[in-house]
């Protein structure tokens, strides 16, 4: 009796260890991500969980999460972009400053704003380090000094002059910036 019990438990153990590591090479149990986001209609922290956990599996499930954020309702979204933020900082700690870029960038070009404004709070300035300074503007497209244009404008209608007054101030040569100072008594 004591043998079959422990040919049992290892049976049963076995079967447990082989499911455990087939959760972890899929991040589900044989779900889509679809499938596995679509159980948490109210986003919170299980859905950012089950986000991390996905994200942790497989860095190619992000497209399937981008894509499932796009149908799904703002609670969702704020989970997906707090989730999303949690995993880029981790690829960024974890010296994987391009997975964290790849995931920053897919949330920017969602064109989700609350995927986006969840992303930005929950990940402050260290899920943004990892994409480096931008780039510089454009540059001169010719050399030699800037040509313009041709003035083809006309001047407005009307008196285009202003006419000089006396300042009442005396002295001083030209360029010297001297003045004689004048008493108004």
């Amino acid at each position: 009796m004591t043998i079959r019990f422990i040919a049992k438990t290892f049976a049963v153990a076995a079967l447990l260890l082989s499911t455990e590591a087939a959760i972890a090479q899929t991040g589900s149990t044989g779900q889509s991500p679809s499938q596995v986001l679509s159980q948490f209609n109210d986003g919170g922290r299980s859905m950012q969980d089950a986000v991390q956990n996905l994200m942790n599996a497989d860095k190619a499930n992000l497209a399937a999460i981008i894509a499932f954020a796009k149908t799904a309702n703002e609670d969702q979204r704020k989970a997906i972009g707090t989730a999303l933020a949690n995993v880029a900082k981790a690829y960024a700690a974890g010296g994987d400053p391009g997975a964290a870029n790849t995931i920053q960038q897919a949330v920017v070009t969602s064109g989700l704003p609350e995927l986006a404004k969840a992303y930005a709070d929950a990940g402050g300035d260290t899920a943004t380090a990892s994409t480096g300074g931008g780039g510089g503007g454009g540059g001169a497209t010719q050399v030699g000094p800037p040509t313009g244009g041709p003035n083809t404008g006309s001047p407005p209608p009307g008196n285009n002059f202003v006419a000089n007054q006396n300042s009442g101030l005396t002295g001083g040569s030209p360029g010297g910036g001297g003045f004689t100072p004048t008493s108004t008594q």
